[in-house]
């Protein structure tokens, strides 16, 4: 069986005229509303009646000069009030949302970032905006871009380059160093590696080091947590390119096997292009900025002499 679709109707309503009318509630006598509402009596009279009209139905009563509301005037009396107190409370939030005190924000960010980079920037940016609902994603960085792409995140802090049309910032640039398991002498093209999985940024950065270096390496395993394979270090089960802060800050902590650096990444905030201005992810990004001058990698607007605005 089908059924045809039909439409309910619905009263052609003004806010304006649920205005005039819960102020006559509290008035009752037009005098005492038109003057309430900086309006002529007549032009009040006239909207309540037009607002009748509409209706299908008498909203008061003539007590003298007073006006009492019928029952179907104090029904819609009391949606007036209930309406007119949501119009309010929208408008306040749409307010509190162009000033990034509202909403929520969907953030995605690798490993590294929500291990070391950015804990400290969640936490400040949750006692800085409580009403904002903030949600947090971790995973690769394809992913990210995936879900970004896809509208399920508004922000999210991967590995670049980019292909593609984003708007980024870096946000800090992280040397990679050569670790060995202790005790290890051996050239570590001798020894067991592991590493970060094969298709991902930090990888080809990481492959390409060590081509420069003429290493030639034998992954037994891969993660895209380097806590993983710092473990996996410190147990002795083979080689890895870390990052200091992972690899150092920890007890115990591993040791360098070269001083140099093998590679380094760039950790980039992005977001979709053409995505409209969000004072929240703005301000998580600020924050963000912050944390990593403060912490062990480089930020990457200090190394370039300057800021880099993404929203």
């Amino acid at each position: 069986m089908t059924y045809a679709y039909s439409p309910i109707a619905t009263p052609n309503l003004h806010f304006q005229q649920l205005v005039y009318l819960r102020e006559l509630e509290r008035s009752h006598t037009l005098t005492e509303a038109a003057e309430r509402l900086h309006i002529s009596q007549p032009a009040l009279s006239q909207a309540l009646t037009q607002l009748e009209r509409r209706l299908g139905r008498p909203l008061f009563e003539r007590d003298g000069r007073r006006r009492v509301l019928t029952d179907a005037g104090r029904e819609v009396a009391r949606f007036a009030h209930e309406v007119l107190g949501r119009a309010a409370e929208l408008q306040a939030w749409l307010a509190a949302q162009r000033r990034g005190e509202a909403g929520t924000l969907r953030v995605g960010m690798i490993d590294a970032a929500s291990l070391y980079v950015l804990p400290e920037t969640i936490r400040r940016f949750r006692a800085e905006f409580p009403d904002v609902d903030l949600r947090l994603v971790v995973d690769t960085s394809a992913a990210l871009i995936a879900r970004l792409d896809a509208f399920e995140l508004d922000l999210a802090f991967v590995v670049g380059p980019l292909a593609g049309a984003y708007e980024s910032a870096p946000v800090l640039i992280e040397p990679l160093y050569l670790y060995a398991p202790r005790g290890v002498a051996e050239p570590p093209q001798d020894g067991s590696w592991v590493l970060y999985p094969s298709g991902s940024q930090t990888r080809a950065l990481i492959d390409a080091g060590l081509a420069r270096a003429g290493l030639r390496v034998r992954v037994t395993l891969e993660s895209s947590n380097p806590e993983i394979l710092r473990q996996m270090v410190v147990l002795g089960l083979g080689w890895s390119v870390l990052p200091e802060a992972v690899a150092e800050s920890v007890a115990p902590s591993l040791s360098r096997y070269r001083p140099e650096a093998i590679a380094s990444r760039t950790l980039v905030a992005v977001r979709r292009a053409g995505a409209a201005p969000d004072a929240r992810a703005e301000g998580f990004l600020q924050l963000a900025a912050r944390a990593s001058e403060g912490g062990g990698a480089k930020s990457a607007a200090a190394q370039a002499g300057g800021g880099a605005d993404l929203v």
